[in-house]
Parts: C-alpha cells; sequence; structure tokens
C-alpha cells in the first residue's frame, strides 16, 4: 500500500502536467497496463484510450480470474440508461364479514395471505456523473 501512496505522490502530478503539455512524457512515470482517467478530450502523449472500460463503471476484483470480465453493453454518449426492478411480496387480508344485497363474499376480498409480483416501471437512476477519457499506458 505504501507504494501505491508513494506512486500516487509522485506520478499524478506530473501525469497531470504531461497531459497538459507543461512537462514532457517520460516512460518511467507510470507503470505499463495503467489505466487513468483524464479531463479534456485526448489522451496525454505516450498514453492510448483504454476503449475495454469506456461507457462502463469499472469495479476492483481480488480474484485474478475476474480481470477483463465485461457485464452488459456500455453507457453511451450521456446516456443515463433505464431500468427496472423485479418486484414481490405478501398481502394478508384479515377476516371480515361482508354480507351484500346478494350473499356473502367468497372471493377477492376473502381472507388470507396472497402473492403480489410484478415489475416496476423503467426509470433512469439520476445519479450526477461526469465523462472523462480513460486512458492506458502501453
Amino acid at each position: 500500500m505504501a507504494a501505491l501512496g508513494a506512486l500516487a505522490a509522485f506520478a499524478w502530478p506530473r501525469l497531470e502536467k504531461q497531459a497538459n503539455g507543461e512537462e514532457p512524457v517520460t516512460d518511467k512515470v507510470a507503470p505499463r497496463g495503467m489505466i487513468a482517467f483524464f479531463a479534456g478530450g485526448a489522451c496525454p502523449p505516450g498514453w492510448v484510450p483504454a476503449e475495454e472500460v469506456e461507457g462502463r463503471l469499472v469495479v476492483a476484483v481480488t480474484e485474478p480470474s475476474a480481470v477483463s470480465v465485461k457485464v452488459g453493453a456500455p453507457l453511451a454518449d450521456r446516456e443515463d440508461r433505464t431500468h427496472t426492478h423485479a418486484v414481490s411480496g405478501k398481502v394478508t387480508l384479515s377476516s371480515k364479514d361482508v354480507v351484500a344485497f346478494d350473499g356473502s363474499n367468497k372471493d377477492g376480498a376473502a381472507a388470507g395471505v396472497y402473492s403480489v409480483a410484478g415489475t416496476a416501471s423503467a426509470e433512469t437512476t439520476g445519479l450526477p456523473f461526469v465523462q472523462v477519457r480513460a486512458c492506458a499506458r502501453p
């Protein structure tokens, strides 16, 4: 963990200066295979677009076999994708005596436990987000 802290303290200010063209690019600042996010539309010199993460939520994993696993389609530019949720539950109706003109109620409101299930209407998350450029150090 100390190595990561040292890399962050040393590398990030230099990467930012390189991305802004304020400092020449060197191969010693970031390790090969590193992916970083940059404001602006282009990767800094010496970096390439990290297309495998574009439009995706990046999740850290602990198992090597889970690295590079992709789920679903990437989000498009400014997309806040709609989604639904399955809904299920039980409703308990207590016993009530109801007498109608033509007899007692033996159907819809009969006492008992009823299962309900369905799908919620499609909605977006509404979460605020910012789009950045994902770049990889080849």
